[in-house]
């Protein structure tokens, strides 16, 4: 799997990715710099973020990852860092979808 870039240029920026068909294999976002906030959603079935220490392409082991019940959006404030930086989704369902769409204050 690759990572997915979302673009500083266009914001909101929304990317709409359908998961690997293996259980719990982690989707690597990378989120522009210029994000102030981030809304998660899973179509269908229930999903996890994971905020640190993921690996693209990895299923989750030891990490800690935060639940999100399907069909609900979850937001999440960035750190005010303004560096670029990684946050993974799963899903226990193969083949979900996950919306992310980032945004500028």
């Amino acid at each position: 799997m690759a990572a997915i870039q979302t673009d500083a240029a266009n914001m909101p920026n929304h990317k709409k990715v359908t998961l690997s068909g293996t259980v719990n294999q982690q989707q690597e976002i990378v989120i522009t710099g210029k994000a102030e906030r981030v809304e998660i959603q899973f179509v269908g079935n229930d999903g996890v973020v994971i905020f640190n220490g993921g690996t693209d392409g990895a299923v989750i082991t030891t990490e800690t990852a935060y639940p999100i019940p399907k069909d609900s959006s979850f937001w999440y404030d960035l750190p005010r860092s303004k560096q670029s930086h990684s946050i993974w989704v799963a899903s226990g369902t193969g083949s979900t979808v996950c919306h992310v769409i980032v945004y500028e204050g």
